[in-house]
C-alpha cells in the first residue's frame, strides 16, 4: 500500500468553484442594479412630467402643474386647479399611478405660472413662489429602500 504525499484541488476543481462563485455573484449584482436602473428611469420620467408643466404654462399663459396625493398617485393639472386633470403625453390614462410599481412619492403640489416660475401651490397664489430665499422643492421617489431626490430650483423652476 502506497500513500500519496500530493494533497490539495486539482485545476478543475479550482474552475468548477470560481465558475459557479462568478454565476452567483453575476446574478447578485444584477438584482440589486436593476432596482436602482428602475429608480433612475422613473425619476427622470417625472423629472420630464414636470418640464412639461413648465412648458405648458409658458406657452399657453395659464397656470400647469403637477400634483401628487398620498397615494403616490400624480396628475398633471391646468387652470390652477388639481381637479382639472389633462392627460400627460403617451400616458393612457389621467393619473400616473407608481404604487402599483412598486414606487412611493411623497404628496406634493408644483405649479407653474406663464414666465415657468414654479409655486408651491395650485394657483400659484402670490407669495407662494419659490424665490431666491425658499429652498428648493424637492421631490422624493422611493423604491426598495433606494430613493431619487428631485430639486426645483427657486425663480426659474430648472430640474436638473
Amino acid at each position: 500500500m502506497r500513500l500519496n504525499p500530493k494533497r490539495g484541488y486539482t485545476f478543475f476543481e479550482i474552475l468548477v468553484v470560481l465558475v459557479l462563485a462568478s454565476i452567483v455573484l453575476v446574478i447578485v449584482i444584477s438584482r440589486i442594479s436593476t432596482t436602482n436602473v428602475e429608480l433612475t428611469a422613473q425619476s427622470e420620467v417625472l423629472k420630464t412630467h414636470l418640464r412639461y408643466a413648465q412648458a405648458a404654462a409658458m406657452s399657453t399663459d395659464t397656470v400647469w402643474g403637477l400634483h401628487c396625493d398620498n397615494a403616490s398617485t400624480y396628475w398633471l393639472f391646468r387652470d390652477g386647479s388639481i381637479a382639472n386633470r389633462i392627460h400627460l403625453p403617451a400616458e393612457d390614462n389621467d393619473a400616473i399611478d407608481l404604487a402599483s410599481a412598486g414606487f412611493s412619492l411623497e404628496a406634493f403640489t408644483l405649479a407653474f405660472d406663464s414666465w415657468g416660475i414654479p409655486y408651491t401651490d395650485a394657483g400659484a397664489t402670490p407669495g407662494q413662489e419659490l424665490t431666491g430665499g425658499a429652498p428648493e422643492a424637492d421631490i422624493t421617489l422611493s423604491r426598495s429602500g433606494s430613493s431619487k431626490t428631485i430639486s426645483v430650483t427657486p425663480n426659474t423652476g430648472f430640474v436638473p
